[in-house]
């Protein structure tokens, strides 16, 4: 009489023998990591960063998926300069036989870069940074140093002048652009133009924006069309000075025409004042600010607001401290912040907010976003009942008492330690 194998038996057989597969794999993997004599590698990257292209041009190293099993560990932060360009900070983080090999170096790309420009300049920035580990590896025999450097250049550094910059470090941008788009029952038409002029050095930070924005909505329904014209124009300013290491101090300046606030034209000017616990080179990889501001505004609003004014001047202070931290762990981000008008210290809005991605062992990777706002600031919301269309729209800030959101996240990711070969096909 044959015998009959219960169902679960088999499955429970199934999942031993596809663990001890998994696990077995795992443990073969990770041994025989550098079996080809090569360095692995772990890119603690975003996706702005182009991995497939940095892969293809540096292939002496094993690009491995998590950072416990990488010789080297490579993190990389990008901090904007307005419209002058963006930094890239690159962190090598020596492990195991590299124990205590950590240094850092950056790559400054600017705004007229393509992006082919920039993808190259950081990935020879990341050659160069691996130069020193692959020279302690039976690979560097393989290592051929060239300099893009010549004649002309060397005469002009034999001069020991400085470079003479015509432009004194102002970059100018101007940008527009128009979309539409049409179906049967529905159309939108929308339009943006405006001027960037930054001025990034060392000791002052400078922007100028005047920006404009207009949209245009058609629904056509059996009772009639309906048509909504909404427009956002103002201008942005700041003037920022470094005092030291952990000072600096800035004067901001604003003014805006919006229908979804109700404002026919507003102008704020505020200055600030910001202390970093930690000195300020170090901001790519941990930074505690505290950041203090006072400001003097008025206000000319579109329509009677729900406090019956017209128009009003507002004096204001906000107070906000910050923490950042991009470490070999994970990327942590909270702060808190208030504010409140002088008139009327009942009219105020405070704001706590974090995130943190952590790796909480190999493979194994948590995400966490909460933000939570009290609202009690909203000064310029229309008088009287909105119409549904606005609301559905969206074409009217609506009177709130607080906002809420967050997210949590997890991933799990086993196999292979080497990342995978880069396959452009299909």
């Amino acid at each position: 009489m044959p015998h009959h194998v219960p169902k679960a038996g088999v499955f429970a057989t199934t999942l031993i023998l596809f663990c001890i597969i998994i696990f077995g794999a795992g443990q073969t993997s990770a041994q025989s990591t550098n079996s080809n004599g090569r360095i692995s590698v772990f890119l603690d990257t975003h996706r702005w960063m182009d991995t497939d292209f940095i892969r293809e041009q540096i292939p002496l190293v094993n690009y491995v998926r998590d950072k416990e099993v990488a010789d080297v560990h490579i993190i990389v932060t990008r901090h904007g300069a307005g419209s002058a360009g963006t930094n890239y900070a690159i962190r090598f983080i020596g492990r195991k036989e590299f124990l205590g090999m950590d240094y850092e170096m950056t790559y400054w790309a600017p705004s007229t870069n393509t992006s082919d420009d920039t993808r190259r300049g950081y990935t020879n920035a990341l050659k160069v940074g691996l130069v020193p580990y692959l020279a302690e590896t039976n690979l560097a025999d393989r290592i051929l140093v060239e300099f893009d450097y010549d004649e002309e250049a060397r005469v002009q550094d034999e001069t020991f002048e400085p470079a003479v910059d015509p432009w004194n470090s102002w970059v100018f941008e101007v940008y527009g652009g128009f979309n539409f788009s049409s179906e049967e029952r529905r159309s939108n038409i929308s339009s943006r133009f405006g001027f960037f002029a930054d001025r990034v050095t060392t000791d002052w930070k400078i922007r100028m924006r005047p920006y404009f924005n207009f949209t245009k909505q058609t629904f056509v329904t059996d009772d009639g069309d309906i048509e909504r014209t909404s427009h956002r124009h103002g201008y942005q300013s700041y003037v920022v000075k470094s005092i030291n290491d952990h000072w600096s101090a800035g004067l901001f300046a604003s003014g805006r025409s919006s229908t979804f606030h109700n404002h026919r034209f507003t102008s704020e000017l505020v200055p600030a004042i910001e202390y970093s616990y930690y000195p300020y080179d170090e901001a790519t990889r941990r930074s505690i600010t505290l950041a203090y501001r006072m400001g003097y505004a008025y206000q000319n609003y579109i329509e009677t607001t729900i406090f019956q004014k017209d128009e009003e001047f507002l004096w204001s202070h906000s107070l906000e401290a910050a923490a950042r931290y991009q470490q070999p762990w994970g990327t942590f981000r909270a702060g808190i912040s208030g504010s409140h008008f002088f008139h009327d210290f009942s009219y105020n809005r405070a704001e706590v907010f974090g995130n943190i991605s952590l790796r909480v062992f190999q493979g194994f990777s948590l995400n966490l976003q909460a933000n939570y706002e009290i609202i009690n600031d909203l000064l310029s919301i229309p008088a009287g009942d909105l119409p549904i269309e606005d609301i559905l729209l969206a074409q009217t800030q609506q009177a709130t008492t607080y906002s809420v959101s967050g997210s949590i996240g997890i991933s799990y990711t086993f196999g292979s330690d080497f990342s995978a070969a880069y396959n452009p096909r299909l």
